[in-house]
């Protein structure tokens, strides 16, 4: 029996999903962007679509967010031309690469140990990959710390802080994600890979 195919509606849900989430009131870095790309290398077939969807989605949010919230921080054009934009969109491919190698239930329950094991290790992983990734761009910008080793370093401890939001919001909306696909699929599907590959 064929999948279902990626509709419009997959892809919408995802941009409003992201954009909602991120311009209601939050803790620094906790957000779901790194839940749904992992949801999005996981059970988005294609690998183009899969990667495109939550770089659309994170695209949109950076957008609203910039003009409606943060506009005395940044232009878009300034922000969207920046190095730092550029490594953290590397962070969001490389979470949903590994969304797609590590995240695949197969043929485990969602609320399965190991399954629930293996999620959890992906959010943290991909809180490293935003950790390393987003900083190292923000000391090559050289807006606040020089850009040699001790630079790099004072970038890193800065940002240490934010790493246990960012941890913290890939949990709870990793486990959130899945869960709600977890409850709304039927039990014989709910372990298959829901778009066609």
């Amino acid at each position: 029996m064929n999948t279902p195919k990626p509709n419009l509606v997959l892809i919408l849900g995802a941009v409003l999903v992201a954009s909602v989430f991120r311009l209601i009131p939050h803790y620094p870095n906790f957000t779901p962007m790194a839940a749904m790309a992992l949801m999005g290398g996981a059970f988005i077939g294609k690998r183009w679509l899969a990667i495109l969807v939550p770089l659309v989605a994170m695209l949109v949010s950076d957008y609203l967010t910039i003009v409606f919230i943060n506009a005395e921080w940044a232009t878009p054009y300034e922000y969207f031309t920046s190095i730092g934009t550029v490594f953290i969109y590397g962070s969001i491919v490389a979470t949903t690469l590994l969304g797609r190698w590590n995240g695949r239930p197969k043929n485990e329950n969602f609320a399965s140990k190991s399954y629930s094991g293996k999620l959890a290790f992906n959010a943290f992983a991909a809180a490293v990959i935003f950790f390393i990734m987003s900083n190292t761009g923000a000391w090559l910008n050289g807006d606040i710390f020089p850009t040699n080793a001790s630079g790099l370093v004072a970038t890193f401890t800065a940002a240490l802080p934010f790493f246990g939001y960012n941890l913290a919001g890939n949990l709870v909306y990793s486990f959130l994600f899945f869960g709600i696909l977890e409850a709304l699929l039927p039990k014989k599907e709910a372990a298959r890979i829901i778009v066609k590959r």
